[in-house]
């Protein structure tokens, strides 16, 4: 007898579902791929302020430990990155890891990130979720403070 096998189900659970809030003047970018993206209305030229949300399925074999490495790893790669903040968090079957830095950008600007990864334990799986917020120092602190109020407005829900 044929055994069926289907996605979504307890042994292969469907993605979590996203959401996020951005203020006025913010647009979604469908046409990038991504499960989530949105960025800020500028004139040409200027440096686009940009929230990216991206899933990754892993196995269970896998820690919240390496994709915190994968992450610092992936930063510390970029042009005179400098880490300024980090804040954990565990609880209801996700641990998640907030870091803030700035370096320097293709232009010579410094470019502001904040990062938030969580990794949900789904049973078999894990799932994780990146949320990249990014703006340039020249946009000041409104820019920073408003891609942190869109990355801490992001809600995922696993039900």
């Amino acid at each position: 007898m044929a055994i069926t096998h289907s996605f979504p189900s307890e042994a292969f659970p469907a993605f979590p579902r996203l959401g996020l809030e951005s203020p006025d003047g913010w647009v979604s970018l469908a046409a990038v791929g991504l499960p989530l993206a949105v960025a800020k209305e500028v004139p040409a030229g200027q440096f686009r302020p940009n929230v990216l949300v991206t899933t990754t399925r892993v196995g269970a074999g896998h820690t919240f430990e390496k994709s915190v490495k994968d992450l610092e790893a992936r930063l510390k790669g970029l042009p005179r990155f400098r880490e300024e903040a980090r804040e954990s968090e565990s609880g209801e079957g996700a641990e998640s890891l907030w870091i803030e830095g700035r370096f320097s950008g293709g232009r010579g600007e410094i470019v502001h990130q904040v990062v938030k990864i969580m990794v949900i334990n789904r049973g078999f799986v894990y799932d994780v979720v990146e949320i990249t917020g990014t703006c340039s120092a020249l946009t000041g602190d409104n820019g920073k403070e408003e891609i942190r109020r869109i990355v801490r407005s992001v809600t995922v829900d696993c039900d």
